[in-house]
């Protein structure tokens, strides 16, 4: 097969260029002889995918444009081995399977990484429309939503034809051609993502002005500390990291001198908006589901507990609410981790006219008559490091000195009484390797006050610190797969109604060839193996393998 160009019989005797690429890597371009009818090209020439083909006069003003799918998958695709220990299996018996990827002549092709699911054909039809080839080769390549990409990539005369309609209405305008080859390429306005980044700026609380030159300390919740400064226009960038979901962090800014008068705002996380929402067509008749999953399921309810249904008589509950005290202080992220807690109730039980006083509920801890406090738990001296403990309200670090309050003239100076008694939620304690997550700050151990917020408490967030929860990467979540290695477990009453045998979505092949091992369910039938992934020298790995079971 090749792809033939021709040039009209009433075409214009001007200089022309045409115009050959493939995912924005030129395959061909030069001058259009006029003393041919015609150029060709064989599908060997080029890779598999989308090539766009583009005549341009000598102005590089496009003449005309044609988009074509070449399927010479064999310098773009990468056949992959399954080997199992046995070629057939009995009920809840183990499978020992292995991945053999060879190298190609570049010598990196025997290394990938893969996903592989195994199914029960039985009970989950394979999702045939969309695979890892027609999204990477074709459906990202063109524009609007394709139904059912695969069709197109099977090899038969119908598929083809529709291929090719599919090229002709189907425009590719992703890049300014024009722009393009005259040398004038235009810049993405959101550049890619490298790696995840915290961004904000640093305005004065009087003027609303810019404060250049402030200092920036972050402060994850795995007790990482990092630190920055804003630019001349009050603006600062915290990047070359990474954060899972769920990460949190404490931002302080302060000014060139010192100052805490000062504000942070936080910029807003931005993603984008989804184009369109692929139709799902729900079966309601039951007669049109297969009778084999629909049996299994009712089967599978009489023995997982999760999905037992009773119907329970009216219940009238008359006990009083219990209040959640710990809610209000588990929202500062440390002290789900602290070694002793002093809540709400035992403060009311006791009547102290100081804060530090009832740190002496604590095993562990020295309260002195002036109110020092020192946590007994490293160091030589029998103090955490012998030094005074770092304090935190509601978050909020403070200093003993600057920070501190003078409550009576034979006290010291401490920042435990910046809040009242009354006005105390619960207070936290961290004694040695907990209060790492604090970082330097707290190797003297850590005190954590919880306020009673929205009870006239005269304590208010500073506007310089910001508590930021941004969006992270999703953890990943182990699949279950049950084991059966003992005679007791391959005779359990419980039967194994799994219809989904084994997922797994990171497999690395890093010398030709990985191994991993799963067990079968309670039912004869065939297993369904899907693997897709990419090769370390970016071939496309699409497969679909057998394994019986008896």
């Amino acid at each position: 097969m090749f792809f033939e160009i021709n040039r009209a019989v009433q075409a214009p005797d001007i200089s022309c260029f045409l115009l050959a690429h493939c995912r924005g890597k030129v395959l061909y371009f030069a001058v259009w002889d006029n003393s041919f009818r015609d150029i060709s090209f064989t599908e060997e020439e080029f890779p598999a995918g989308v090539i766009q083909f583009v005549l341009f006069d000598e102005l590089m003003n496009p003449l005309s444009e044609r988009l074509v799918f070449n399927q010479n998958y064999s310098n773009d695709v990468a056949n992959i081995e399954l080997f199992t220990d046995k070629t057939t299996y009995q009920k809840r018996e183990k499978v020992i399977t292995t991945l053999s990827l060879y190298p190609s002549h570049s010598g990196r092709a025997g290394e990938g990484l893969l996903s592989v699911a195994i199914t029960d054909d039985k009970d989950v039809a394979i999702d045939a429309s969309t695979t890892i080839l027609s999204s990477l080769l074709l459906s990202s390549e063109l524009k609007g939503y394709i139904e059912n990409p695969a069709y197109y990539l099977q090899d038969n005369p119908e598929s083809a034809v529709a291929l090719d309609y599919l090229m002709l209405t189907h425009g590719w305008r992703r890049y300014e051609i024009p722009d393009i080859v005259r040398g004038n390429p235009k810049q993405p306005k959101i550049p890619f993502q490298l790696n995840q980044e915290i961004s904000e700026k640093v305005k004065n609380l009087v003027f609303s002005r810019t404060v250049p030159d402030s200092e920036i300390l972050i402060m994850a919740s795995d007790g990482e500390v990092g630190l920055t400064a804003t630019d001349e226009n009050g603006q600062f960038l915290y990047s070359d990291f990474e954060y899972p979901d769920s990460a949190s962090f404490i931002i302080q800014a302060l000014s060139k001198r010192g100052n805490d008068r000062i504000e942070l705002v936080m910029d807003d996380e931005s993603f984008p908006k989804p184009v369109y929402a692929p139709f799902v067509e729900t079966v309601n008749n039951p007669s049109q589901r297969t009778n084999t999953f629909i049996e299994k399921a009712g089967q599978r309810a009489h023995y997982d507990e999760d999905m037992w249904m009773i119907q329970l008589d009216e219940v009238e509950v008359t006990a009083q609410r219990i209040n959640r005290r710990d809610e209000k202080r588990l929202q500062f992220w440390a002290n789900v981790g602290s070694d002793a807690t002093i809540r709400r109730e035992e403060i009311e039980k006791r009547t102290m006219q100081y804060t530090s006083d009832y740190l002496q509920l604590i095993s562990g801890l020295t309260v002195y008559p002036d109110g020092r406090v020192f946590i007994r738990s490293t160091g030589p001296s029998g103090r955490a490091g012998g030094g005074l403990p770092l304090i935190v309200i509601d978050g909020i670090a403070y200093d003993w000195g600057a920070d501190s309050v003078n409550v009576a003239p034979n006290r010291f100076q401490s920042p435990l009484e910046r809040v009242p008694p009354s006005n105390i939620e619960s207070i936290d304690v961290f004694k040695g390797a907990r209060a790492v997550a604090f970082g330097v700050r707290g190797a003297n151990g850590v005190i954590s006050i919880t306020t009673r917020r929205g009870e006239n408490s005269p304590y208010r967030d500073k506007p310089n610190i910001k508590v930021y929860n941004p969006l992270g990467y999703q953890k990943p979540v182990e699949f279950y797969s049950p084991v059966y290695e003992t005679l007791e477990s391959k005779h359990l009453k419980s039967p194994d109604f799994r219809t989904t045998i084994f997922w797994k979505p990171d497999i690395v092949i890093a010398n030709e060839e990985e191994t991993f091992e799963f067990f079968t369910s309670d039912f004869p039938t065939t297993y369904s193996v899907v693997i897709e992934g990419i090769t370390a020298n970016g071939k496309i790995i699409q497969q679909v393998e057998k394994i019986q079971i008896e």
